[in-house]
């Protein structure tokens, strides 16, 4: 049977990743052909992405996918939200790339809730207002340096950006401009209440496009000039939501750097409840809703890692680390993961301790013990969100399924079945990439529709279902 190669690029904020998927219409293969490691870096305090990095890895991975897969046939990129690229009339970028982690942004956010502003902003948008929204850095910047007005013709989001440099084609992809409060909650056209409220020119943007055409082949690049670039969903939960097959009433967790649980739906998720419980409603690759709360992931645990000798380095070491957490005893006071002091500190283990110790609690005595004590706090607030779901859709939830890298940590998922007290499924599906690949084979019309695709993904994946342990 024929098969199909696509290249998903999918670009994490931890790391990034070049996989190849060889699709028939009764199996999906994937092969990861190229990974590396990623992060911003700090220049006079504040916080840069290295672009170059980036196009230089992706270039090395497409090149490898090519040459193990002769025939491939196509590429789509998704990256982490909010983050964008400013350049002028002749796609030469005006100023360097913020990483969204940069504090610049915190003194305009206090200020626009303090005048209440923030839910007229809600209303509009149907985002709650985060230091690192598009539209807040945006905001900064023109502030910072009045003259962009002049000096800027676009704004695209960073998988738009790469996009342009594969295949020289500038447009606005719709699930990735929804992550960063650029888009009218009711039309799904950019929201020009918005823009002007932040006096951000309105020329900057175009569309928003749906994910599914097709760009245009690679340019450039000898040796893959033939490869078609498809437009996948940019932001990379919208490709792992879209990826998911379906149990039954499921809440989506997509479990990495961040946690990120919500649903598809036919309808937004607004109103006074919605603005009170924080809910994100963003969009998926066709412009549809996918509300969502984000909530702090395992950057805890990536980030307390390096303040430990002996860290894991492999699966088997991973396995063995989790089994002596899972040996730890409940903690009586856990991480409060809405402290604003967590989102970037120096020191994670030290903010961790002063976190607790704020509540009267005392630090763990070694690694497995912050382990146990991340996965105890995330699964709390995994469990929160369950109920503040129910609460605003009045839907009972019977299942919470995991996707992403969170989904391969057993002691992660058995605590949240635990304190949500439902069964948790996790999938061992590289969401976020099969995602990508299946809007790929979309844009190609290998496919008719995502629900023919998610069967096909369904016949082979490998699950594990954990039931709540009182």
């Amino acid at each position: 049977m024929k098969k199909t190669h696509c290249a998903a690029i999918d670009l994490g904020a931890t790391s990034g990743r070049v996989i190849v998927g060889a699709y028939t219409a009764e199996s999906l293969e994937l092969t990861e052909v190229h990974r590396f490691p990623n992060a911003f870096h700090r220049l006079n305090q504040h916080e840069y992405w290295d672009l170059g990095g980036f196009v230089s890895h992706i270039r090395k991975g497409l090149t490898e996918a090519k040459k193990l897969f002769p025939d491939l046939v196509s590429c789509g990129v998704d990256t982490w939200g909010v983050d964008y690229a400013l350049l002028d009339k002749d796609g030469r970028l005006v100023t360097p790339v913020h990483a969204y982690r940069d504090a610049r942004t915190e003194p305009l956010r206090d200020k626009l809730i303090a005048s209440g502003d923030d839910k007229k902003l809600y209303e509009w948008t149907g985002l709650p207002l985060i230091n690192y929204n598009t539209v807040i850095q945006l905001s900064e910047s023109l502030a910072a340096f009045p003259h962009l007005r002049e000096a800027v013709d676009r704004c695209l989001l960073l998988p738009d950006y790469f996009n342009y440099l594969l295949s020289g084609k500038m447009v606005n992809e719709v699930s990735i401009a929804s992550t960063g409060q650029l888009l009218d909650l009711t039309t799904g056209g950019f929201s020009q209440e918005t823009l002007d409220y932040f006096g951000i020119p309105q020329k900057w943007f175009q569309g928003p496009a749906k994910a599914g055409m097709s760009l245009g082949k690679v340019r450039d690049l000898t040796g893959l000039e033939d490869i078609d670039v498809i437009l996948a969903p940019g932001h990379d939960t919208s490709c792992a939501f879209e990826a998911i097959p379906r149990i039954g009433n499921d809440l989506f967790v997509s479990a990495g750097t961040w946690l990120l649980a919500g649903g598809l739906t036919a309808q937004s998720a607004s109103g006074d409840v919605a603005y009170e419980l924080g809910v994100s409603n963003e969009r998926d690759g066709q412009g549809g809703y996918r509300p969502n709360k984000i909530l702090l992931g395992l950057w805890l645990l990536e980030k307390v890692l390096p303040y430990f000798s002996g860290k894991p380095t492999n699966d088997a070491e991973w396995a063995a680390l989790i089994e002596r957490a899972d040996d730890v005893g409940r903690a009586e006071i856990l991480i409060d993961t809405v402290d604003r002091s967590l989102f970037n500190p120096e020191n994670m283990k030290e903010a961790i301790d002063a976190n607790l110790a704020h509540q009267g609690g005392k630090p763990p005595a070694d690694l497995p013990g912050y382990v146990s004590l991340i996965c105890d706090s995330l699964g709390a607030s995994v469990a929160n969100t369950v109920d503040k779901f129910c609460t605003l859709t009045g839907e009972v939830f019977d299942n919470i399924i995991v996707v992403g890298g969170g989904s391969k940590n057993r002691l992660l998922c058995q605590r949240i079945a635990d304190f949500a007290g439902i069964p948790v499924t996790s999938y061992k599906l590289e969401g976020t990439t099969v995602g990508n690949i299946g809007y790929q084979l979309l844009g190609l019309g290998v496919i008719d529709s995502l629900d023919e695709f998610r069967q096909v993904v369904a016949r082979d994946i490998a699950k594990h279902s954990y039931r709540p342990i009182s």
